[in-house]
């Protein structure tokens, strides 16, 4: 852990982080009703890869096409095993033509970093966990973009771009601009979270977590790595994937999933009426049809939100046009939510 989680301890003295990873403002300030919001992403770490064949190393091990990656666009992306399974899932960006950033899920960031050392040997690059180097921080609501502008000086201007300084990039996630994230070195982070959060209301960070649900976001955790291909995450959707972009480990499978095979689990959105605390859910849980006699898809990601829970599942189609979804041993039924894109009719 690095310095900045101590500053925010004393900044906020009855806040945490929780099992899953979550950072718990508990005692929230007075500016409730602001139009910008600042979360501390303590679920989220990084990867860094540096040198002359840093992208071009990535663009043979990942998904997502690095030809198109750079310090003004980022991209969706993940790492997959030969069978085409997701090891990690990350936003990726560019700090410098030679410094790639792989924004992903904490608990993943050892495996991943791992898993691609061994094949990095041969390349002008290196790997290693940056997660201890740099702080990613949430920004949204709707004055956000004006002040990351007032503050940095520069701001993305559209999904998926990015802005950056050489030091600190900003991310940009949604369409209408009301949603970014900073990638800040460690070092500077305490002061780029004091003049941010002049203005700004500190919320949990697992309200970052219910955007990408709402955003129909799924990412890979530690308890769902080798589970999904990229087409079950809809990433194909969201441009996670890119078909034209030549081999990396696992395309030989995501192509024929793509081209060939009928895709027969894909990801939904969901809300479960019930009083369980979302933290109780673990993600790669099984959910069941009526019967119960056989799974029909795995929970992504939950997050409890009024008086119920809000969830991202890779289901089957069949189950959810039976609108028959639940988890073992529980009645109450998944209501399914609508997804900000649209998912395609057939395969």
């Amino acid at each position: 852990m690095n310095t900045f989680w101590e500053f925010l301890a004393v900044q906020y003295p009855a806040s945490s982080i929780s099992s899953k990873g979550y950072w718990r403002v508990t005692s929230k300030p007075s500016k409730a009703e602001s139009d910008c919001h600042i979360t501390a992403l303590s679920q989220y770490g990084f990867l860094a890869v540096e040198g002359p064949d840093s992208s071009k190393f990535l663009q043979g091990q990942t998904t997502c096409d690095w030809r198109k990656i750079d310090i003004e666009n980022a991209s969706l992306g993940s790492y997959c095993n030969i069978k085409g399974r997701m090891v990690i899932s990350f936003i990726a960006g560019m700090r410098d033509g030679e410094s790639a950033l792989l924004r992903l899920p904490s608990d993943t960031a050892d495996t991943g970093c791992a898993t691609l050392a061994k094949y990095i040997v041969f390349s002008k690059a290196k790997i290693r966990n940056a997660t201890n180097e740099y702080i990613a921080i949430g920004i949204s609501g709707k004055c956000a973009r004006e002040q990351l502008q007032q503050y940095f000086g520069f701001a993305p201007t559209a999904m998926m771009r990015q802005a950056t300084d050489g030091e600190t990039t900003l991310v940009q996630l949604d369409t209408d601009g009301e949603r970014f994230e900073c990638w800040a070195p460690a070092a500077s982070a305490n002061v780029i979270w004091t003049a941010l959060s002049e203005n700004a209301c500190a919320i949990d960070s697992c309200e970052w977590e219910a955007l990408n649900i709402a955003a129909g976001i799924g990412e890979i955790c530690a308890d769902t790595q080798d589970m999904f291909i990229p087409q079950m995450l809809n990433h194909q959707l969201i441009g996670g994937v890119s078909f034209n972009k030549g081999c990396y480990t696992g395309q030989e499978i995501v192509a024929r999933m793509q081209y060939r095979a009928k895709l027969k689990r894909r990801l939904y959105r969901g809300i479960l009426n019930t009083s369980t605390n979302a933290a109780d859910y673990k993600p790669g849980t099984d959910l069941f049809s009526d019967d119960g006699t056989q799974s029909i898809g795995n929970l992504v990601s939950a997050v409890t939100r009024g008086t119920g829970v809000e969830l991202l599942a890779v289901l089957t189609d069949e189950a959810v046009a039976t609108n028959q979804v639940h988890f073992a041993g529980e009645a109450t039924t998944l209501e399914i939510l609508a997804l900000p894109y649209s998912l395609p009719t057939a395969d």
